[in-house]
């Protein structure tokens, strides 16, 4: 039964709200809590007397009256200083905490017991108490919260890993809960994700949890809290912000490691934006004219014929570009594997024969997110012909598909999931970036996905290898999907895919939606 102290720094809220936030507490069904509330000099009246009544009435209630107004961070941290919890929750002086969070926080805690920071899923409450906009979280994912402060509400923390870390920091207001979160989950011990809405955000005027942009200020201090962080954990990098509001991150590259770009074709030629278009020539001019990465081969596994291409390709005249004859019946993931042991990069890239390269970091922008550790496969951003999205990565729920499928490109998508770096279950095998030695590690691509779903299957295998896969809108490219071949499932594919990995499906540590 662990002590939780609550701490919530008071400024002239709403007094509906407030009192909203006061009457959550005293209703939790968990009661081994202290709730720790500083009035940062309100200047409405109303304010510190409807706080004084409540602590008069409850003697858990420990009121601090602060004389001069401090900030946020100030009177946060003179919550924390007056706690006395193993575990310190936090909630803003409007918001609202469900009737059951601090006892499912506590039964985590009990069956973790090296537990140091749990969070919890949200949503948001209006003025008229209606609810919305559930945001149902992933499992804990250090690349998204570099670019969005996700784990806010309800954050929990062991108050000896805060005052390890020294509380809240001045310089950071605005982002001063997401500076916390940063450097508390560098030494957390066990990090706990709690699947369950415990935290009701209000929208009110002006919060930042009306818009994303509320609080430029907000924004700036977030920059500087992840550029701090980044530094700690040894990882150099470029810290943007999005033009979604979000932050993109992207890590320094110390040297040029050699790309083996494998693009398995048969030379066919298909309408592209009206013009009749040899695709793999397509693509392969597309790389050599837009590309700014250096270090890097192309080696083309094309469909031959005692000798003879399948189909005549004009390629042009490079020594980047190599030619492997491949004669036999199709089998994509054959071709990728083939191209892999002609090639010799230390990192391989996938590429379908149906795309156009448009951004010229493309390449850049996938072998920096490799540096990050553990981290086994990266893709882009794919975006059909049209402009719309091909895929934003893969998700298992309910069954495995491609995210994003014919949305806007220009949408930010449901919790800002198309904006931000974020890990997945996997990515399109249409372009992939693998270090050689997780594709040869891993056995490569199966053969008993000739045509689809190989792509799944060796994502799988990089999950169950306890590393990870990472997609990320921060390079895109043109897929111009299918025209190479027929899209059609076979349903021995389906079913193969079935017996190795019906476990996986409906569950998705990393893509958890809500309406």
């Amino acid at each position: 039964m662990p002590l939780i102290s609550i701490v919530t720094p008071v400024f002239n809220p709403p007094l509906s709200a407030l009192r909203s936030c006061i009457n959550s507490v005293l209703s939790q069904t968990y009661q081994d809590w202290e709730w720790c509330v500083v009035d940062d000099c309100s200047t409405d009246p109303k304010v510190l007397k409807l706080l004084r009544k409540a602590a008069q009435k409850n003697k858990r209630i420990r009121l601090v009256e602060r004389k001069v107004n401090g900030g946020i961070v100030a009177a946060s941290q003179d919550g924390l200083d007056i706690s006395t919890g193993e575990f310190i929750a936090l909630l803003d002086h409007d918001d609202e905490l469900h009737i059951h969070a601090l006892k499912e926080v506590a039964l985590r805690i009990n069956g973790e017991p090296e537990v140091d920071y749990l969070y919890s899923d949200e949503d948001k409450v209006d003025a008229d108490g209606n609810h919305f906009e559930v945001f149902r979280k992933p499992d804990f994912d250090p690349i998204r919260l570099l670019g969005q402060n996700y784990c806010c509400h309800l954050s929990v923390f062991r108050s000896a890993l805060l005052d390890k870390i020294g509380g809240f920091r001045s310089g950071f207001e605005g982002s001063q809960d997401f500076d916390l979160i940063l450097r508390a989950t560098e030494q957390a011990r066990t990090i706990v994700h709690i699947p369950k809405v415990l935290y009701h955000w209000r929208v009110v005027p002006g919060s930042a949890a009306a818009t994303v942009d509320a609080k430029p200020y907000a924004l700036e201090s977030a920059l500087r809290a992840v550029n701090e962080h980044v530094n700690r954990i040894g990882i150099q990098a470029e810290v943007t912000q999005t033009e979604t509001g979000y932050l993109a991150v992207l890590p320094k590259v110390a040297s040029q490691k050699k790309v083996s770009i494998i693009i398995p074709t048969r030379g066919d030629k298909k309408r592209v934006w009206g013009v009749h278009t040899c695709l793999v020539a397509n693509a392969v001019e597309s790389i050599l004219a837009v590309t700014s990465y250096q270090n890097y081969e192309i080696v083309v596994v094309q469909d031959f014929v005692n000798g003879n291409p399948t189909n005549h390709v004009e390629f042009p005249l490079d020594q980047k570009i190599r030619i492997i004859p491949y004669d036999a019946p199709f089998n994509f993931s054959d071709k990728c594997n083939t191209g892999v042991k002609g090639s010799d990069g230390d990192i391989v890239v996938l590429l379908n024969d149906d795309v156009q390269i448009v951004d010229p970091h493309w390449l850049d922008t996938l072998v920096a997110f490799l540096e990050f550790p553990d981290i086994a496969m990266v893709g882009p951003l794919l975006l059909l012909e049209d402009g719309r999205i091909q895929s934003a990565g893969h998700t298992n729920i309910p069954t495995p598909h491609n995210l994003g499928s014919g949305e806007s490109s220009k949408s930010g998508g449901l919790f800002g999931q198309f904006s931000i770096s974020r890990r997945v279950t996997g990515v399109t095998a249409a372009c992939a970036a693998i270090p050689r030695s997780i594709y040869e590690e891993l056995g490569g691509f199966s053969v008993d996905f000739p045509a689809c779903f190989n792509d799944l299957d060796f994502g799988y295998k990089i999950l169950e290898s306890g590393k990870h896969i990472v997609w990320t809108p921060m390079t895109k490219l043109y897929h111009f999907e299918s025209l190479t071949r027929d899209p059609t499932v076979q349903p021995h594919e389906m079913q193969m895919l079935e017996r190795r990995w019906k476990r996986m499906f409906g569950k998705d540590q990393y893509t958890r939606q809500s309406a």
